[in-house]
């Protein structure tokens, strides 16, 4: 009987964890956006409150902002548009130059060296391959141009969400505290843990925003320094990717170097290009990320695939960009809640769990110390034995 309740027990939460699963997937239009909204609401909540305090702003206040912030996001749409509509001009060209730069070396290099056609690939493979990733990138760019329109969409749902839950936040949090505590004890410790988990996951939102900042920064200048097309777009891509674990970081670096490859067909250009980024990403990942953010907030790797993995598939680009943030915040939840603590361990490089800790030692310290083994004393012979004996 006991075992039956387990299995039942274990199969309600296997089909609890799939049905949260299915809507998250099937619900990534709606929970997208207000995931978004949460991230930046979460941000800029202090910057909010300071202005709540110093200026005391009416609808009219508020209405200004918002419209400051529409225009801010009208002229990044604006800036990013103008870049897509260049590449589409430009880069489709410049790999067919490419290609036709390449096949001719091959055929210069086959004929002064004929035994080397065995291990050359053909030079209208080189041809073929130009023309088809052309076509292929005038494709992807004309469907990121005409899907343009609904990120910007996207972009101001997730405006409009952020002023919302930065305007309502004090009411929220006190209605959300209401639903879920029903004694005033558990409503003060969730508020206890809700503001501990809410600063954690704010200072960890900004320092990886500003180092992201920075990280766009150092690539723009470096790209416009080489003379590289794009500078200010691919600096952009490089700060947005680095969000993204290894995936993101491999991208931010691929795309620049590739497109100094196809400007001036010269492979030392693009060593260059993607020597400059890895010496960025080198300070950023070994000496500014340590610096700022200290081991506090690690995550495995595995833990970071796995989120990566999972987020991308559920919500796609979007679920990639969140994976960390969301990630981060389970961790630090785990890490506040003590009965969650093994999980946050579980994520962890360096994190140990307290009670754990203390368990162990206090079960060392229980153990009793080995007692040596009692060996019985020989049993002498009887006298009449030893009289007979003798």
């Amino acid at each position: 009987m006991d075992r039956a309740a387990r299995y039942a027990a274990s199969s309600q939460v296997v089909l609890a964890v799939l049905g949260v699963v299915a809507a998250l997937y099937l619900l990534k239009t709606i929970l997208a956006p207000i995931a978004f909204a949460l991230v930046l609401a979460s941000m800029l909540s202090p910057l909010a409150s300071f202005f709540r305090r110093r200026l005391a702003y009416g609808p009219i206040g508020l209405l200004t902002i918002f419209l400051m912030l529409v225009l801010g996001g009208v002229y990044l749409a604006g800036m990013t548009a103008e870049g897509l509509i260049q590449a589409a001009n430009t880069l489709p060209s410049d790999i067919e130059r490419l290609a036709g730069r390449l096949s001719g070396r091959l055929t210069d290099l086959i004929r002064d060296q004929p035994s080397l056609r065995a291990i050359l690939p053909e030079p209208g493979t080189i041809d073929r391959l130009g023309d088809t990733n052309r076509a292929l990138l005038i494709e992807k760019l004309s469907l990121g141009l005409s899907d343009f329109t609904a990120w910007v969409v996207h972009g101001f749902i997730v405006l409009v969400l952020m002023i919302f839950l930065l305007i309502e936040s004090d009411m929220l949090k006190v209605k959300v505290l209401r639903f879920f505590a029903r004694t005033p004890e558990s409503s003060r410790n969730a508020q206890g843990v809700l503001e501990q988990v809410t600063r954690k996951v704010r200072a960890y939102l900004i320092a990886r925003t500003l180092m992201n900042l920075g990280v766009g920064a150092a690539v723009t200048a470096g790209l416009w320094l080489l003379g590289i097309n794009f500078a200010l777009p691919l600096g952009l891509f490089a700060a947005v990717t680095n969000y993204i674990p290894y995936i993101g970081q491999l991208a931010g670096g691929a795309a620049p170097t590739l497109i100094a490859l196809g400007q001036t067909g010269s492979l030392g250009d693009a060593l260059i290009v993607a020597a400059m980024y890895l010496a960025v990403m080198g300070i950023d990942g070994y000496v500014v990320t340590p610096l700022v953010m200290g081991r506090s907030l690690d995550l495995n790797g595995t833990t970071v695939l796995i989120a990566c993995l999972f987020w991308g598939y559920i919500w796609g680009l979007s679920g990639l960009i969140l994976a960390m943030p969301i990630t981060v915040t389970i961790k630090i939840v785990c890490q506040t809640v003590p009965e969650l603590n093994r999980w946050a361990e579980l994520m962890s490089v360096d994190w140990r769990s307290p009670g754990v800790e203390g368990e162990a030692a206090e079960a060392v310290a229980t153990v009793p110390e080995p007692r040596p083994a009692l060996i019985p004393a020989p049993i002498p012979p009887a006298e009449g034995g030893r009289a007979g004996g003798g």
